[in-house]
């Protein structure tokens, strides 16, 4: 029950800096931004806990599940929301960073509680796995993100649209750094994540866990990392000049390979973390 609230607290929280971050572009209410600040400190403080609380609790196999996973990218996108408002004060980054935030947290409600993998030395490769994963999720959101904001920047510039004091935007130049930054960084940590996981798997042959390559997470996600690694090679190939529109829809279209991914994780028919996986790792400990 304690647990429960803790994630409905800090959830609550960050609701209340959304609102907060809204509210300021309608009206500067004084001590806004202080308020709105401690909103947000209060949230990562309870979900740090919380997350402190989950490791206590399995002490030999901590963070390992779906739920756990989920909560922990958004933990590292607050992180990211709070730097960047002592960073940048009067941007309106918060208005696109903490719906990711609060997404990934609802999202977790939905998600399996059951360990992904037992705490055995041969599963040190599919820990790293999900290490990796959600470091490319973060990446990938964060590029996603700056996207965004870069294709609104570029459309109120080409269109002389007034930017006035209300949403506040970093420059073009900024954003088009973050994207290609995220961009990258999104390739490396997915590439790993699917190298680790083949890894994994190849530790796990012919046992009774084994997923095979016809796995939908396991299409999803090559899927995935053959797109972020063709939209790397397109970054690095192409004119500086004239790619920052491009890049904004490849990291827009890589979310959208992040959905796709974040959906079939939840599906039955996938070996990833289900519960069966789960009971018949109990039983081969056992024995």
């Amino acid at each position: 029950m304690l647990t429960g609230i803790n994630m409905l607290c800090f959830f609550a929280s960050y609701a209340i800096a959304l609102g907060l971050e809204i509210l300021g572009l309608w009206n500067r209410v004084r001590l806004r931004r202080v308020a709105l600040l401690l909103m947000a400190s209060v949230g990562l403080f309870a979900h740090t806990w919380y997350l402190g609380v989950r490791v206590a609790e399995s002490p030999q196999a901590p963070l390992t599940s779906h739920r756990d996973w989920y909560i922990l990218a958004a933990w590292a996108l607050a992180v990211v929301y709070l730097t960047a408002k002592f960073y940048y004060r009067k941007s309106s980054m918060g208005l696109f960073l903490l719906p990711a935030v609060l997404g990934l947290i609802a999202a977790s409600r939905f998600a399996t509680t059951v360990p992904l993998a037992t705490f055995e030395a041969p599963r040190f490769w599919g820990r790293i796995h999900g290490l990796f994963l959600m470091l490319g999720t973060v990446a990938v959101l964060l590029g996603f993100v700056a996207g965004v904001m870069y294709l609104l920047q570029s459309y109120r510039l080409k269109h002389k649209l007034a930017s006035g004091d209300r949403l506040r935007l970093p420059s073009l130049e900024w954003l088009d750094r973050a994207n290609s930054r995220s961009l990258g960084a999104a390739a490396f940590f997915v590439g790993g994540g699917f190298i680790t996981g083949i890894l994994s798997r190849l530790a796990h042959t012919g046992s009774r866990n084994f997923i095979p390559w016809t796995d939908p997470v396991v299409l999803s996600l090559g899927g995935m990392m053959v797109w972020l690694l063709a939209a790397e090679v397109f970054r690095l190939v192409y004119p500086a000049a004239r790619r920052g529109r491009k890049v904004a829809y490849l990291t827009v279209a890589a979310f959208g390979f992040l959905v796709l991914v974040l959906g079939v994780m939840t599906l039955e028919d996938s070996l990833h973390g289900t519960e069966t996986a789960a009971m018949e790792d109990a039983a081969e400990d056992a024995q």
